[in-house]
């Protein structure tokens, strides 16, 4: 995943604290059961339109899968009938759990399109593991009934329709634990929120402790089983707008005065003037007055150049625009005019970085010219304003010998704009500036040759951790990430900025310091499946119990499709890592999946744990 194009997408998803409700509702469709399917119904009332009929002694059935113990609210079934009255069993593993007696419905036929729903269970009950579900006939009469839709409501949110189905494969026996007694215990708080995209960062937990002298961060080969190795990219449930705004089908009516708005965009056509330029009359002028995010979102929106994209234009003869903006020092910049050809149809204007500003008062002024006697014709197919062409970031090697590559990687638009972090090489006392983060690389020792990427630090103190590279692959994908550093729990983006660090690269030992006085000693040691950070000597200037000292970030849509799923703390076995705890207590956090997952399948599991 690109760190910084995550916080572009679904910004309103990150901003708003949300937690999972309580129950589940699954609905499977008879016609997707298996059994007697063969009698399948059009019926325009039905769930899917598809019933299924079936008579006395018939039944369709399912396989379901939980993963752990789960309550049984409510096993609900929607039915149509025409004739007597029919009796409908739920079978769970050949044990009956409920039933249905059909209302009564003799309307010669019609009442086969009316869908009625009744809860078949006799009470509550707790399921777990792999079982078989069926909907048995019991009685019917000669004319049977047909069955629609079957509707389960389950007490925990966390299973889906996939999962309950065993279409995601989940390992009940992964445990992660630890025994050690500790004095004084850490605290981990739940500031997550809800997303469907799986390139959002929206699991968010801050760990607290009272002296966190000393902790360890793991990465480890995830304990379930798979030969699978998804790795790329899923942008399929996001929302990821490339341009702040847009406008279609501007046309220029003959003495108009016209408005266009929304939340972040007012638009103003004003009327015609008798103002002339290039041998052109002025037809009208465009002012723009928009928002842009920022920083303190985690946006670069206002502090990169843009580029205003007018295209598909129709016109006769010639046509002159004139362009300006209103910029961050509220002073109008120079006019920026360009002389447009019949047969042209597309024309840029660009602003240059730091032009605008975070939030309201941005301003942009177009003045529109043309020779053609009639405006009727003029017309702007489409204008868009858009970030400009970033370059790809500039790489610098650090350090390289045999076993170790050390690169530094200068970004084009790095979110906390004019900020960026000193690396200094202790062995030699050399110092690199403007690195926007960090990366390592390490020789994989079952190869000749190869190297794996090991560790990246970014400027604003997030860490990524993977094991070397297992035998037979050729890489495998980062996923979850812990933010290093005191942050604002605040922030819509939490960040630890860092001014420099010493680093050796020999013994992969390193010092961090903190723009707001903080420091860590970091060691590395990468072996085996699992890459660790020792940190020690951590000195930290904030109140530990306000500002964490680490940060979890990851991603979670459902079972099946995270970069996590589950927290372990200590010995208390595991919880899902989104759902209604809001704090858990300990001093071993290890933030694992129990269910392989479609979205970086080999990612690691990361375990927190404070000495």
């Amino acid at each position: 995943m690109d760190y910084t194009r995550i916080f572009l997408i679904s910004l309103v998803g990150i901003l708003s604290r949300v937690y999972m409700t309580e129950t589940a509702d699954i609905i499977l469709e008879a016609e997707d059961m298996l059994g007697d399917v063969k009698h399948i119904t059009d019926r325009s009332k039905a769930s899917g339109a598809k019933t299924i009929h079936l008579y006395g002694g018939e039944t369709i059935h399912t396989e379901i899968c939980l993963i752990q113990e789960v309550d049984i609210l409510e096993v609900g079934i929607g039915y149509t009938n025409d004739g007597g009255s029919d009796l409908i069993e739920v079978k769970i593993s050949e044990v009956v759990y409920g039933h249905v007696l059909t209302d009564v419905n003799l309307d010669k036929g019609n009442g086969w399109n009316d869908v009625s729903y009744e809860n078949a269970l006799f009470r509550a009950f707790s399921l777990v593991g792999r079982k078989q579900l069926a909907i048995v006939i019991a009685e019917s009469d000669k004319y049977g009934v047909e069955i629609d839709y079957i509707k389960i409501k389950l007490n925990d949110s966390q299973v889906t329709e996939d999962s309950f189905l065993c279409r995601v494969f989940c390992f009940e026996d992964i445990v992660y634990n630890s025994t050690l007694e500790y004095t004084t215990k850490g605290r981990a708080e739940q500031r997550s929120s809800i997303t469907t995209c799986a390139e959002e960062d929206n699991v968010n937990i801050p760990i607290f402790h009272d002296n966190p002298r000393k902790f360890t961060i793991t990465a480890q080969m995830p304990k379930y089983q798979t030969f699978k190795n998804n790795r790329h990219a899923d942008w399929s449930q996001c929302e990821f707008n490339t341009e702040y705004w847009k406008f279609t089908d501007i046309n220029f009516l003959q003495n108009q005065f016209m408005t266009w708005q929304n939340d972040k965009l007012n638009l103003t056509m004003s009327k015609l003037s008798p103002f002339h330029s290039h041998g052109t009359r002025k037809i009208a002028q465009l002012d723009f007055d928009f928002e842009l995010d920022g920083p303190s979102i985690g946006s670069t929106e206002s502090e990169a150049g843009t580029l205003l994209v007018i295209k598909d234009l129709q016109f006769q003869g010639q046509f002159v625009l004139r362009y300006q903006y209103f910029n961050r020092y509220n002073v109008w910049s120079q006019s920026e005019t360009k002389i447009v050809k019949e047969g042209e149809t597309e024309v840029e204007f660009v602003s240059p970085d730091f032009s605008f500003r975070e939030g309201s008062g941005n301003k942009i002024r177009i003045k529109v010219f043309s020779d053609q006697k009639s405006t009727s014709g003029i017309k702007i197919g489409t204008m868009y304003l858009r970030v400009r062409w970033l370059k790809p970031g500039k790489t610098t090697i650090l350090f390289q010998d045999q076993t170790t590559v050390i690169e530094g990687v200068d970004m084009d638009m790095w979110w906390r704009t004019n900020e960026t972090m000193n690396v200094i090489l202790t062995n030699k006392k050399e110092s690199f500036t403007n690195v926007d983060f960090l990366r390592i690389y390490q020789r994989v020792p079952w190869t000749d040759a190869s190297l794996s990427q090991t560790f990246v630090l970014y400027q604003d103190g997030n860490v990524r951790l993977l094991p070397l590279t297992p035998h037979g692959l050729d890489w495998i994908p980062f996923g979850s990430s812990v933010l290093i550093g005191q942050t604002d729990l605040h922030s819509t983006r939490p960040s630890a900025p860092i001014s420099h660090l010493h680093i050796d690269p020999f013994t992969l030992n390193m010092k961090i310091f903190y723009k707001d006085g903080g420091t860590i000693k970091l060691d590395i040691k990468s072996e085996g499946t699992r890459t660790s950070l020792m940190v020690s000597e951590s000195h930290f200037t904030s109140d530990l119990n306000v500002s964490p000292f680490v940060t979890f970030r990851s991603m979670f849509v459902e079972n099946g499709n995270g970069d996590v799923d589950h927290l372990s703390i200590d010995s208390e076995g595991a919880v899902p890592i989104i759902g209604s705890w809001k704090f858990l207590h300990g001093n071993y956090f290890a933030f694992h999946r129990k269910c392989i997952s479609k979205h970086n399948t080999l990612s690691p599991d990361i375990i927190i744990r404070i000495n």
